[in-house]
């Protein structure tokens, strides 16, 4: 999975650089949109597809934010 890919799964714009707090509340808005108990019977399978999709979205997410670095403009400063 891309990072627009994942972005897009979780209503967030591609093109823009998003903070944890954001795609948490992004994940949590669309899983609780896309949650198989809110569906009937004869739909809940494609909804259980949904609903991995986005949480393999925001897993991916909150692992790729955790692995780039943050720069920092005081780091190696002493400070």
């Amino acid at each position: 999975m891309r990072m627009d890919e994942a972005k897009i799964l979780l209503g967030l714009p591609p093109d823009s650089c998003s903070t944890l707090p954001q795609i948490k509340a992004a994940y949590k808005k669309k899983a609780w949109e896309s949650h198989p108990d809110r569906f009937p019977p004869h739909l809940k399978l494609p909804a259980e597809s949904n609903f991995k999709l986005i949480s393999e979205a925001y897993s991916f997410m909150q692992s790729a934010t955790t692995i780039l670095p943050v720069s920092s403009p005081d780091k190696g400063r002493g400070l």
